[in-house]
């Protein structure tokens, strides 16, 4: 997934079915919800592949911290324009099984299932369905809305719980005036989708004021000189613009470029400047500009680019107005990627443990929809604490008091990791009079510096006796020194003489406890979300900067409002034909079966680790585990054995016998009780899959322990009967939105390392349906150099998928709906030009001509939804309903594109998808792709809940996770072609067990 964000905060994680609420909690009143839509039709988000020019900056934040979840938000006022739907009906009549009753006379039946609309015509609204039953009754199905005429909002639904509520649809009501429809679409754009239930919602969008906006504006390349350092750059051009240029105001972008709405005069005859640092010491630097080959940039091309109908995103003047947007922030805050971070308040510090804190931040970016708009988020990212590095140590890094016996040799190995790459503040003692310095670590000297020597004035000396001959006695010599600066400069201070510097944004990946409190703070309400970014927005006063001012441009103090549509989520079918509603995400198998188990009575083991010495696991414990994973695997299907073979294990070399054993005597399935230290789930995996070709399940010895009760069990069996082969189950066949027949799901995503590994390879992983429900997927998996975007050996993965579909389905796919997680904007054209020519070669090497629809899985975006009212004790974050879609006013105008957000989110604002459809040869309509899309993320077999992406591209993301636990224990990779043939899972395996990797 590119750089997978490490805090999906509203994480709908595969943290298998919390079992859906029971059927009481759904009769509560959902809290109001303000539908209607804004602006005219479509419009865009960051991205579009035909028109993403080479300098645009990937919107992939790279180095952006955490996409934090949170925000507030304020009641909106009614914006109805065009947009929601009206739904009423007369009240007597009756309420059919689950569609949408669209309305007519008093005394007209409706039928079962169907969409019916007539009535008289002031009445009838275009597009739209109305429904509504008599109060007391009971329909099958889903929410009754009402309420009287003037509690009801305008364009809205009200939702009031009724006892006895049942599955599937709404039934709703507003005032007979409150005629909206679906805005018209402008001539020539791409058809947008029609069904699911309207309403309206809130998105972090500004619309922007460009009415005094120049016609033009003037890009100049900026050189400064010397090259280093670079973090100086804008305090030389400053005193540059301010002397040379006589404060004509220009917006400069921290290294080569500015950007002015009136001309510069270029012919400064002395660029010299002088820039003092924080510790006094004082800085020469040369700045020159000089007008650019294309002096000019259109800014009108953002005023007319809808109304002339010239698709092409009008880049430079986006980059132009970022650079401008982005003045007012440099000066308040540090800069990491897109975002702007502003210092903690004095005790208001978010410590993470290990010497790190949260800094929250303004991520801000143009955006190109019906208009152009400013997409405001926030960010959350770590920076090391600014401290004496002696207080780091005895905080976090030796956790304890420093005093003259204190040795670092030993504790090494915990302290170097923080420490190398970090910049300090090096204060020289006030006998030496030279002003402090700032360096970047290395790491730790060889020895103490009581021992370690270097050569001054041709004789070699301690670094304690240097100082101490300096008239400085060193506090504690018997500590090891710090080595900073140019490596081989060899230049060694004292530990007692460094503090950490303030405000350093690292590109380091967090430590596991740095991630948990990190989401722990980040988690929030869309409301408080929404409060978040407002604070930063009013810290920042984009409005009051004067250079902002000067290009003529102003952002709205509050967020669009958009039309939205809920889509009705599938049914599920289990074993016989018996079917279960999806309710807010999730579901229960109440007393079902899964669909499809394998009748065979599987031969199963239990392996658990027995160490020769220290803390055992109970065999007791382990019976326990069998006994009530048996009774449960029966309620659902899973054919187990009576008895499992239970056996010990008591080190990584003493599996290998254990499964060599198990294989021999064809054993199906392994549980491996993983132990809190003692062989790790990687050297587990690889040993079972890369060598021996057994089917593994691992389980801490924690879970065996703590927390073993039947909602466990239920979600290891969900894996486990996956991972036999069984079908948990399928989508109900529903006969208004009849869905693909004989299609292949492709779902692939590329994996990288974080930008400190980059020595390590880059792993791709593809998964591929080979049923005829969507449901049983087979995978492989590359490794290729690392940071590569496009999959290179696409052909032969698609060659290996189109074979094993043959296999199982008897013929080849008339459809392939490929779902492609983990690119950025930028590479859409690669995407197209060379991955999809792969599947298309392998298709032409099969003589097939099945019709390509491609979509692009976006999540690395910062598009919210801010649903009006408050957190309640059903929908505690405030999110917006599962199956919510946006397609209007915030995706680009010529792009098949649209907003999803298909989960409940556990924790957090919920983070929409967004879907980039950049081929489509079958021309499979809009409302099909999106209705398919949803229902895909019904179809995850680790859980039963909707996830926030179609389950081909999680179960890519599985597999490329896989890939990467095949590569642990290896640190140098030098031919990947090699590296791979090493690492090929056991063939027979792959065929027997092709769903192993859930």
């Amino acid at each position: 997934m590119g750089k997978k964000n490490k805090y999906k905060q509203e994480e709908e994680k595969p943290k298998p079915a919390a079992a859906a609420p029971p059927p009481a909690q759904q009769q509560q009143p959902q809290q109001q919800r303000q539908p209607a839509s804004s602006g005219p039709s479509t419009s865009a988000a960051s991205g579009g592949w035909q028109t993403q020019s080479g300098q645009q900056q990937q919107r992939s934040q790279q180095g952006q911290g955490w996409g934090g979840q949170q925000g507030t938000q304020q009641q909106r006022g009614q914006q109805g324009q065009q947009g929601g739907y009206q739904s009423r009906g007369p009240p007597q009549q009756q309420q059919q099984q689950g569609g949408y009753q669209s309305r007519g006379p008093p005394q007209q039946q409706q039928q079962q299932g169907g969409y019916q609309s007539r009535g008289p015509p002031q009445q009838q609204q275009q597009g739209g369905y109305q429904s509504r039953g008599p109060p007391q009754q009971q329909q099958r199905g889903g929410y009754q809305s009402r309420g009287p005429p003037q509690q009801q909002q305008q364009g809205g639904y009200q939702q009031r719980g009724q006892q006895g509520q049942g599955q599937g649809s709404y039934q709703s009501r507003g005032p007979p005036q409150q005629q909206v429809a679906l805005p018209p679409q402008p001539a020539g754009t791409i058809k947008r989708g029609t069904i699911g239930k309207p309403g309206q919602v809130a998105v972090n969008y500004l619309d922007i004021n460009m009415e005094k906006m120049p016609a033009k504006a003037y890009h100049y390349d900026v050189k400064i000189e010397p090259e280093r350092p670079k973090k100086f750059y804008r305090q030389a051009f400053e005193q540059f613009r301010v002397n040379q240029l006589g404060g004509a105001i220009a917006a400069f972008d921290g290294r080569a470029s500015c950007y002015s709405a009136d001309k510069l005069n270029t012919k400064t005859p002395n660029g010299e400047v002088t820039v003092t640092d924080a510790h006094g010491r004082t800085l020469k630097y040369t700045v020159e500009i000089k007008a650019t080959n294309d002096l000019e940039i259109d800014l009108n091309s953002l005023r007319n680019y809808m109304s002339d109908r010239i698709f092409d995103k009008p880049m430079r003047a986006m980059q132009c107005l970022e650079v401008v947007m982005a003045a007012p922030c440099h000066s308040k805050s540090i800069r990491a990627g897109r975002s702007f971070f502003k210092m903690s308040e004095p005790g208001q510090r978010r410590e993470l443990d290990d010497g790190y804190e949260a800094l929250v931040g303004l991520y801000q970016a143009f955006m190109l929809g019906d208009r152009p708009f400013l997409n405001v988020d926030i960010s959350h990212k770590s920076f090391p604490i600014a401290m004496p590095v002696l207080e780091y140590l005895e905080r976090y890094g030796l956790k304890a008091k420093i005093n003259r016996d204190t040795n670092l040799g030993n504790s090494r190995r915990f302290i170097e990791p923080f420490l190398k790459g970090i910049n300090v503040v090096y204060t020289p003692p006030q006998a030496f009079g030279s002003a402090p310095r700032v360096y970047k670590i290395n790491g730790l000297s060889m020895n103490p510096a009581i021992s370690q020597t270097f050569e001054a004035d041709g004789k070699q000396i301690t670094i304690a006796n240097y100082f101490k001959e300096r008239n400085y006695q060193l506090q504690f010599p018997q500590l090891h020194c710090l080595h900073v600066g140019p490596p081989m400069k060899n230049i060694m201070v004292p530990i007692e003489l460094c503090r950490i510097e303030a405000g350093q944004a690292l590109n380091r990946k967090d430590g596991a406890t740095q991630v948990a409190n990190m989401i722990r703070f980040a988690a929030t309400s869309t409301n408080e979300r929404k409060a978040k970014i407002m604070n930063l927005l009013k810290f920042f006063e984009h409005n009051l900067d004067p250079t902002v001012s000067r290009f003529g441009i102003r952002i709205a103090n509050d967020f669009i409002v958009v039309s939205t549509r809920i889509l009705n989520p599938p049914q599920l079918e289990y074993q016989g034909n018996r079917w279960c509603p999806v309710r807010n995400g999730s579901w229960r198998m109440d007393g079902m079966r899964f669909l499809e188990p394998k009748p065979k009575a599987h031969k199963w083991a239990i392996l658990y680790f027995d160490p020769p010495y220290g803390r055992k696991m109970h065999y007791n414990q382990v019976s326990d585990f069998e006994r009530q994973m048996l009774s449960q695997s029966k309620t659902v299907s899973v054919s187990l054995a009576d008895k499992a073979e239970i056996r010990t294990f008591t080190d990584e070399r003493n599996l290998d016998a254990c499964f060599g054993d198990l294989k021999k005597a064809q054993c199906d399935l392994a549980f491996v009780i993983i132990p809190q230290n003692g062989a790790s789930y990687d050297v587990i995996k690889q040993k079972a899959e890369l060598q021996h070709g057994i089917l593994t399940q691992c389980i801490k010895q924690f879970t065996v322990e703590r927390k073993l009760n039947p909602q466990t069990i239920g979600n290891i069996l969900l894996k486990v009967n996956s991972k036999l082969n069984g079908i948990n189950h399928k989508l109900k066949d529903d006969p208004r939105q009849p869905m693909l027949k004989n299609a292949m799901f492709l779902g692939a995503d590329v994996t990288h390392p974080s930008p400190d590994q980059r020595e390590i390879p880059s792993v791709v992983g593809v998964a591929a349906s080979h049923d005829k429900y969507g449901a049983a997927y087979n995978m492989q998996y590359r490794l290729q150099r690392s940071a590569l975007e496009e999959i290179e050996d696409m052909e032969s993965i698609t060659l290996e998928h189109l074979r094993v579909y043959y296999q199982y389905c008897k013929s080849y796919p008339e459809h392939i709906l490929y779902y492609r997680d983990g690119v950025s904007d930028g590479q859409f054209p690669k995407i197209k030009n060379e991955e999809l020519r792969g599947v298309k070669a392998a298709c032409a090497k099969m003589k097939i001509n099945p019709k390509i629809c491609c979509v692009i899985v976006v999540k690395r975006h910062h598009t919210r939804f801010f649903p009006n009212g408050e957190p309640s004790q059903y929908n505690k974050f405030n999110n917006v309903d599962p199956g919510t879609v946006v397609d209007r006013t915030i995706v680009h105008p010529n792009e098949m594109q649209f907003f999803m957000v298909s989960h409940q989110s556990i924790q957090g604002t919920a983070k929409p998808t967004r879907y980039n459809v950049i081929e489509n040869t079958g021309n499979l309509d809009i409302d099909l792709l999106q209705q398919l899309t949803y229902n895909l993320c019904h179809m995850f077999p680790r859980c039963n809940r909707s996830v926030s992406y179609p389950a081909p591209a999680y179960l890519a993301h599985l597999v490329a996770a896989r890939g990467r636990v095949y590569l642990t224990g290896t640190s140098r990779f030098l031919d990947l072609k090699k590296e791979y043939e090493k690492r090929k899972i056991v063939p027979e395996f792959m065929k027997t067990n092709p769903m192993y990797f859930v």
